[in-house]
């Protein structure tokens, strides 16, 4: 029965996952725009992420704007999850507006 199961659940899986070109880009992404959430890299203590929607823009020209938008709030994200403590001047994800460049 557990193989039964695991095939239903695989093949749900398999099925929920969309944009794979969206995926694949995030690792290359997360490196490229990492440092502009740095508080040590911002200005005036301001966070850089509009130069990271820029950045994105530039290295990945097949993308729509709303995806970049994705890109940049799932960094954001993982950026607060992987540096707590560093992360206090920057807004909330949600917060984060929309660019088109």
């Amino acid at each position: 029965m557990s193989e039964g199961l695991e095939r239903t659940t695989g093949a749900a899986a398999a099925e929920r996952r969309q944009k794979l070109d969206l995926r694949a880009a995030f690792d290359a992404a997360f490196v490229m725009i990492e440092p502009f959430f740095d508080p040590q890299q911002g200005w005036a203590g301001q966070s850089l992420e509009l130069l990271a929607y820029r950045l994105l823009r530039d290295n990945f020209p097949k993308l729509s704007s709303e995806e970049v938008h994705t890109l940049v709030v799932a960094a954001h994200r993982l950026y607060i999850e992987r540096h707590p403590d560093h992360s206090s001047h920057l807004p909330r994800p949600s917060e984060l507006r929309r660019v088109d460049l």
